[in-house]
């Protein structure tokens, strides 16, 4: 990816969460980037082109921890302990820029009421079937609701852990990881 496209990214995520997609203009990007607002339409037709590129690239970067998890152990319990820890160290890190979960589902509206909402569907559903196919190899009979039971769950818990008033406590998400576990495979 070209330097300018993604430091106009980057900047593009700084500055939603920050302002909030809905508040913040492609001035305020092509500023935070250090270009010009023609260089930011060089690489994007409009807003909502960049809101786009602000999602995949968001995407990919959660594809990528995925796939690192998954790859990086074979016992499949601690697979989806490692999701749940993914999941809190997002939330965690990201507590202080409340917007950013706001500018996220803002993005999602508008890409969804113009049609752009297929990359965000197939990448939930790849993500979804990979811990379907971990269930499933491990004996799950409804793996696929499972998985999607799964994938509710971690949402919240990055809702919950955004905004609950104090952080988790270490004790209290070890207990949270084993009970999820339990569920997936009981």
């Amino acid at each position: 990816m070209h330097l300018t496209r993604k430091a106009i990214i980057s900047a593009a995520i700084q500055v939603f969460s920050e302002q909030s997609y809905l508040k913040a203009s492609v001035e305020d990007v092509a500023s935070r980037a250090g270009v010009s607002k023609g260089a930011v339409f060089y690489y994007f037709n409009s807003k909502i082109d960049l809101a786009e590129a602000v999602m995949k690239d968001i995407l990919a970067t959660i594809q990528q921890r995925v796939d690192e998890i998954l790859s990086s152990v074979s016992d499949s319990g601690e697979k989806l302990r490692r999701l749940v820890d993914l999941t809190i160290q997002y939330a965690r890190m990201n507590r202080e820029k409340l917007g950013s979960l706001e500018f996220i589902s803002q993005i999602c509206r508008e890409l969804a009421e113009n049609n752009r909402y297929e990359f965000i569907k197939e990448s939930y559903e790849k993500i979804r079937d990979k811990i379907s196919s971990i269930l499933k190899n491990a004996g799950v009979v409804k793996d696929q609701i499972r998985a999607t039971l799964l994938m509710i769950i971690l949402n919240g818990l990055l809702h919950y852990t955004f905004f609950y008033p104090k952080p988790l406590e270490e004790k209290f998400v070890e207990e949270l990881k084993d009970e999820i576990v339990k569920v997936m495979f009981s």
